[in-house]
């Protein structure tokens, strides 16, 4: 959603930049051009962006005979630079969407590199003044984090590391974040025994205290949508050493490279399908013009027509509530009633003329 988004977004600006260099190549130039002639000018200039506007989606461009052929050949260039560059953005927010996903899978493995980290802290303040307790010196877990080779190959593969300029911040974590926290004093007092010691940093500090999280939404800006997946894969990893299991890496999602795939066949057909989605949603939207709709909105309709016309194995409702919930998440308060309402007339348009057949166990008559 955010790629379609950002996307739209920029076709948007390249739409009204093309159509300000229309503006003015066809403006009246006083020093070249006799002012009587500005009524002819204007009407020059109205026709050119009106047949972008008409146009700019189109591979060949329709008008009437009345038009002047140095405007069409004015609008058919500026054009093909708009397309050149729309298919740009297109490859280029897609390309970004992909290494986003894959970057919440570095993000997974450079945590479970923050306990060797925290590790080498403490031993660094132990030199300095001896303590009486230290949880992440000889801690199972962080050993077995070590000497995991699974781990080790999968941090060397993705070049993934704590960098230089982020020691001050770990060090601040430790001494500020960590040592004081009220929930892991108990095991620097002795009070508690090390077992769990581990994933009660990750889930007391690292995943709650408000200045880290701060410090990682300022170094991505995806941090609090990826943080809950984050933090789910981390904490299973964590929970399977406590109880004496090898290190296996936690998957991004269950299917894999299916699941990517399904990701980028949602952003190419809302892209490939634009024009036949606006008119979809426009033909259910009584009173507004597709402009009128939040962006937003618009993008959540586009993504669950595209699923509900290219999966047949996933039902109508799934989509519609998938819709919703994201609805919720991103959009107005009311948002959810009106994407509701458009999905649910235009499934059962689809279902009724056949455009849209599903498959599969649980899908009977499109339900």
């Amino acid at each position: 959603m955010q790629a379609l988004y950002g996307y739209f977004t920029a076709i948007e600006s390249l739409r009204e930049v093309a159509k300000a260099e229309l503006r003015e190549i066809h403006a009246l130039d006083p020093a070249k051009h006799d002012f009587s002639d500005k009524a002819l000018f204007e009407e020059r200039k109205r026709q050119a962006v009106t047949l972008f506007d008409q146009n700019y989606l189109k591979s060949e461009i329709t008008s009437d005979e009345s038009v002047d052929q140095e405007v069409l050949d004015n609008v058919k260039s500026e054009i093909e630079d708009f397309q050149k560059k729309a298919s740009f953005e297109a490859k280029n927010r897609k390309s970004e969407m992909l290494k986003d996903a894959h970057k919440i899978f570095d993000s997974y493995l450079k945590f479970l590199l923050l306990p060797s980290e925290l590790e080498h802290r403490e031993k660094l303040d132990n030199e300095k003044k001896a303590k009486k307790v230290t949880p992440f010196i000889d801690n199972k877990v962080v050993e077995a984090l070590k000497s995991s080779d699974v781990l080790i190959e999968a941090i060397r593969k993705n070049q993934i590391n704590w960098g230089e300029d982020e020691l001050d911040e770990l060090k601040s974590w430790y001494r500020n974040e960590v040592l004081t926290s009220e929930f892991i004093i108990p095991f620097y007092e002795g009070k508690i025994p090390a077992d769990g010691f581990v994933q009660e940093v990750f889930k007391k500090v690292i995943f709650k205290n408000e200045n880290i999280s701060v410090y990682l939404e300022n170094k991505n800006l995806h941090w609090s949508e990826n943080k809950p997946i984050v933090k789910s894969m981390v904490l299973k990893t964590l929970k399977a050493i406590e109880s004496d299991e090898e290190v296996v890496l936690s998957d991004l999602t269950k299917n894999g490279k299916e699941d990517l795939d399904f990701f980028e066949q949602i952003y190419n057909g809302v892209i490939k399908e634009n024009q036949l989605l606006d008119e979809l949603i426009e033909s259910k939207t009584q009173n507004w013009d597709v402009d009128r709709i939040a962006l937003t909105d618009l993008v959540i309709l586009k993504i669950a027509l595209v699923e509900m016309m290219t999966c047949p194995s996933i039902p109508m409702k799934v989509s519609i509530n998938e819709a919703i919930e994201i609805s919720k998440q991103y959009s107005t308060p009311k948002s959810k009633q009106f994407v509701n309402g458009v999905l649910d007339v235009l499934s059962n348009e689809l279902t009724s003329t056949g455009k849209v057949r599903k498959s599969g166990r649980g899908l009977i008559d499109n339900k």
